[in-house]
Protein backbone atom coordinates (compact mmCIF):
# COMPACT_ATOMS: atom_id res chain seq x y z
CA UNK A 1 0.00 0.00 0.00
CA UNK A 2 0.86 3.59 -0.50
CA UNK A 3 -0.55 6.84 0.53
CA UNK A 4 -1.85 9.20 -2.64
CA UNK A 5 -1.66 12.99 -1.67
CA UNK A 6 -4.82 14.49 -3.60
CA UNK A 7 -5.88 18.44 -2.28
CA UNK A 8 -4.14 18.11 0.94
CA UNK A 9 -6.44 14.80 1.88
CA UNK A 10 -4.60 11.39 2.30
CA UNK A 11 -6.02 8.31 0.83
CA UNK A 12 -4.64 5.10 1.07
CA UNK A 13 -4.47 3.30 -2.09
CA UNK A 14 -3.61 -0.35 -3.13
CA UNK A 15 -1.68 -1.82 -6.35
CA UNK A 16 -3.81 -3.66 -8.67
CA UNK A 17 -3.04 -7.19 -8.29
CA UNK A 18 -3.92 -8.14 -11.43
CA UNK A 19 -2.34 -5.99 -13.76
CA UNK A 20 -0.10 -7.74 -16.46
CA UNK A 21 -2.16 -10.52 -16.25
CA UNK A 22 -3.91 -11.59 -19.37
CA UNK A 23 -6.37 -15.09 -20.17
CA UNK A 24 -4.76 -17.87 -21.29
CA UNK A 25 -7.94 -20.82 -21.83
CA UNK A 26 -4.63 -22.93 -23.22
CA UNK A 27 -3.57 -23.61 -19.93
CA UNK A 28 -6.82 -26.33 -20.01
CA UNK A 29 -5.91 -28.14 -23.02
CA UNK A 30 -6.25 -28.51 -26.55
CA UNK A 31 -9.13 -30.25 -26.28
CA UNK A 32 -11.13 -27.89 -23.87
CA UNK A 33 -9.61 -25.17 -25.95
CA UNK A 34 -11.76 -26.81 -29.40
CA UNK A 35 -14.14 -27.56 -27.31
CA UNK A 36 -15.18 -24.37 -25.57
CA UNK A 37 -14.70 -22.62 -29.19
CA UNK A 38 -17.22 -25.05 -31.10
CA UNK A 39 -19.64 -24.24 -27.95
CA UNK A 40 -19.65 -20.86 -28.35
CA UNK A 41 -19.15 -21.14 -32.15
CA UNK A 42 -22.77 -23.15 -31.58
CA UNK A 43 -24.48 -20.58 -29.36
CA UNK A 44 -23.47 -17.58 -32.12
CA UNK A 45 -25.07 -19.34 -34.96
CA UNK A 46 -28.15 -19.51 -32.99
CA UNK A 47 -27.94 -16.54 -31.53
CA UNK A 48 -28.05 -15.03 -35.33
CA UNK A 49 -30.37 -17.36 -36.34
CA UNK A 50 -33.21 -15.84 -33.43
CA UNK A 51 -32.43 -12.51 -34.88
CA UNK A 52 -33.00 -13.36 -38.75
CA UNK A 53 -36.19 -15.55 -37.46
CA UNK A 54 -37.59 -12.44 -35.75
CA UNK A 55 -36.51 -10.05 -38.37
CA UNK A 56 -38.10 -12.09 -40.67
CA UNK A 57 -40.93 -12.42 -38.38
CA UNK A 58 -41.44 -8.13 -38.14
CA UNK A 59 -41.18 -7.82 -41.99
CA UNK A 60 -44.24 -10.49 -42.18
CA UNK A 61 -45.99 -8.21 -39.93
CA UNK A 62 -45.30 -5.30 -41.86
CA UNK A 63 -46.73 -7.08 -45.16
CA UNK A 64 -49.68 -8.71 -43.31
CA UNK A 65 -50.76 -4.81 -41.95
CA UNK A 66 -52.71 -3.76 -45.17
CA UNK A 67 -54.26 -0.39 -44.43
CA UNK A 68 -53.91 -0.88 -40.45
CA UNK A 69 -51.03 1.72 -39.78
CA UNK A 70 -50.87 0.49 -35.88
CA UNK A 71 -49.61 -3.17 -37.13
CA UNK A 72 -47.37 -1.67 -40.00
CA UNK A 73 -46.05 0.34 -37.54
CA UNK A 74 -45.48 -2.28 -34.53
CA UNK A 75 -43.68 -5.17 -37.35
CA UNK A 76 -41.83 -1.54 -38.37
CA UNK A 77 -40.52 -1.59 -34.67
CA UNK A 78 -40.13 -4.92 -34.25
CA UNK A 79 -37.99 -5.04 -37.50
CA UNK A 80 -36.01 -2.69 -36.67
CA UNK A 81 -35.03 -3.62 -33.25
CA UNK A 82 -34.59 -7.25 -35.08
CA UNK A 83 -32.21 -5.58 -37.37
CA UNK A 84 -30.14 -3.99 -34.55
CA UNK A 85 -29.81 -7.28 -32.70
CA UNK A 86 -28.89 -9.21 -35.99
CA UNK A 87 -26.17 -6.62 -36.09
CA UNK A 88 -24.92 -6.23 -33.03
CA UNK A 89 -24.65 -10.41 -32.66
CA UNK A 90 -23.19 -10.78 -36.23
CA UNK A 91 -20.28 -8.09 -35.52
CA UNK A 92 -19.61 -9.36 -31.82
CA UNK A 93 -16.71 -10.52 -32.23
CA UNK A 94 -15.57 -7.03 -33.56
CA UNK A 95 -16.89 -5.30 -30.67
CA UNK A 96 -15.27 -7.44 -27.99
CA UNK A 97 -12.25 -6.85 -29.62
CA UNK A 98 -12.25 -3.23 -29.78
CA UNK A 99 -13.44 -3.37 -25.97
CA UNK A 100 -10.25 -5.29 -24.90
CA UNK A 101 -8.30 -3.32 -27.45
CA UNK A 102 -9.32 0.30 -25.73
CA UNK A 103 -9.46 -1.66 -22.28
CA UNK A 104 -5.71 -2.44 -22.35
Amino acid sequence: MYDVISAGATVMAIDNPIDGIVPNFGIFGAEFTAWWQKLFAAAWAIGILVAIFFLLQGVVTMANAGDNPHDYAQGRGRAIKALIGLVLVAAFAILVGAILSVAT
